[in-house]
């Protein structure tokens, strides 16, 4: 599962840029409206990537911590050598 998740990114940006394309080829909008479209779409795309960035910061930092802890209380059993 985890393999997957480092496919997410690429596949999300060429979905992205996929339905822009699509968008502005079929959609019956005038070019600023058009262009209004395209900007809520990265707009949005950005929020996404924000909170994924956000969400691996923290589970990268409580992962850190956790494995500080574990290692402060093996050096405890084991002593000074």
């Amino acid at each position: 599962m985890n393999g997957n998740r480092a496919y997410a990114l690429p596949f999300f940006l060429a979905g992205l840029v996929t339905g822009i394309a699509v968008t502005i080829l079929l959609a019956p909008r005038s070019g600023a409206a058009t262009r209004r479209l395209i900007g809520r779409k990265v707009e949005g795309g950005e929020n996404w990537m924000k909170a994924k960035a956000a969400a691996a910061q923290h589970y990268v930092s409580s992962r850190g911590a956790e494995l500080r802890d574990r290692v402060k209380e093996v050096a405890e059993v084991l002593g000074p050598s």
